[in-house]
């Protein structure tokens, strides 16, 4: 025991002597040892003011730094003009369903340019569309008009076309845009999906080419395209295809900003079910990926109108 050994009363005294020795000796402090005190006092507040300066530059740096680079982003990739100011008063859901079921029924190739918007097509494989949709479709069971749908800088106005064969259920999307003078006509290529080549053959052979699909985000990263902090990712579908498509972008690239752009629009459903966009692309297939992936190169429109601009930009 502490203490042990000691006289009771020495034990209590020698405690209490130094006790009272160490009081004296602080009241007793020197006047340059009070001074030395304030300064290491006013270091050490000074110091913690600092330390908590540091701190608070460091937490908001990456927040600035983040601010910046959406501005940029901004800057770089605008939203996509949604509205195009119209030039032409659209046609009314009677007249622009009335538009569609004639078209359907041209089988004369001088008729057709009244009623299509050509592209590459010929009036004579134009006929030949029509004369077979309703082998490869099914019969027209209905139409549904779903007026203004601009994109791409065009003014649009669109009618579903549903068929059925069988037990399926093929819908093809009828896109009325003016042209000069006003007359508005059907894209014949978006209203038939047209693919540069046919989708057979960028499947089996050339793994390359441009096609009309609808997609959405996807979360699928495998193969060349594993590291999902370098791609963005989308599933792919079309009619024309029995099963669906992932595409690729190389994130912050042109391509993946114009994908975000369409994710982020308003186009309507084909059908009324899944929100699905539609996008004209260039696609390929990368060393080293499955059959169904692959590399998105080139957005080239908002929906399945072409355009004189594509609208990635330079699609670097």
């Amino acid at each position: 025991m502490r203490g042990e050994g000691l006289p009771e009363g020495t034990w209590r005294n020698r405690r209490r002597d130094e006790g009272g020795r160490r009081y004296r000796d602080r009241e007793g402090m020197s006047e340059g040892e009070s001074k030395m005190l304030v300064r290491w006092s006013v270091a050490l507040v000074l110091g913690v003011f600092v330390v908590i300066g540091i701190a608070v530059w460091l937490w908001m740096r990456p927040l600035m730094h983040r601010n910046d680079v959406t501005g940029k982003d901004k800057t770089e990739a605008p939203a996509l003009e949604r509205r195009v100011v119209s030039r032409f008063a659209s046609p009314s859901r009677e007249v622009a369903m009335d538009l569609v079921k004639r078209a359907l029924l041209i089988r004369d190739p001088a008729m057709v340019t009244d009623f299509f918007r050509l592209g590459p097509a010929s009036p004579e494989a134009v006929v030949e569309f029509l004369r077979n949709i309703e082998t490869v479709d099914g019969a027209v069971t209905s139409m549904v008009w779903l007026s203004s749908m601009d994109a791409n800088g065009l003014l649009l106005d669109g009618v579903v076309v549903n068929t059925k064969g069988g037990e399926k259920r093929r819908d093809r999307l009828a896109l009325l845009t003016p042209d000069d003078k006003g007359r508005w006509k059907i894209d014949f290529d978006a209203f038939a999906r047209t693919s540069k080549p046919a989708w057979s053959e960028i499947l089996a052979q050339s793994g390359h080419g441009q096609v009309r699909v609808v997609f959405l985000k996807d979360h699928y990263f495998n193969g060349p395209f594993m590291d999902e902090s370098q791609w963005a990712c989308y599933r792919m579908d079309s009619a024309d295809l029995a099963e669906d498509l992932w595409g690729y972008c190389r994130k912050d690239s042109p391509q993946a900003g114009a994908m975000l752009r369409l994710v982020g629009g308003h186009q309507q459903p084909l059908t009324g079910g899944r929100k699905l966009r539609r996008a004209t692309l260039e696609i390929r297939r990368t060393e080293g990926a499955q059959a169904r992936q692959f590399e998105i190169t080139r957005v080239l429109a908002e929906d399945w109108v072409m355009s004189a601009t594509p609208i990635d930009g330079n699609g670097q």
